[in-house]
């Protein structure tokens, strides 16, 4: 896992999820966050038409460490296949990794 897909998903907790920014860790689960399935779909929505990487519900990993490498072996396979990965709206976003 890269820091900057971290900390770009970090901030997607608290900008558009209102997650505190003082339990987002890498060890913490979706459920430590206080995600529920609707939340958990957005969160995959947004990093999908931001960064163009699909996601499936056997991506969503126990933790958000193990989800944040996954994004980056998704966006690693993505580039090696030319897709656009810069899909985003700056006004809203955080600076995507």
């Amino acid at each position: 896992m890269t820091n900057n897909t971290y900390e770009w998903i970090a901030g997607l907790l608290t900008e558009h999820l209102g997650v505190p920014e003082d339990i987002i860790q890498p060890d913490a689960t979706f459920t430590d966050l206080d995600l529920d399935s609707l939340s958990i779909a957005e969160l995959s929505v947004i990093i999908e038409d931001r960064l163009g990487v699909h996601l499936t519900e056997e991506d969503l990993k126990p933790t958000l460490g193990e989800f944040c490498q996954v994004v980056d072996e998704r966006r690693d396979d993505g580039k090696a296949a030319g897709a656009d990965t810069a899909q985003q709206d700056a006004s809203t976003t955080p600076t995507s990794p």
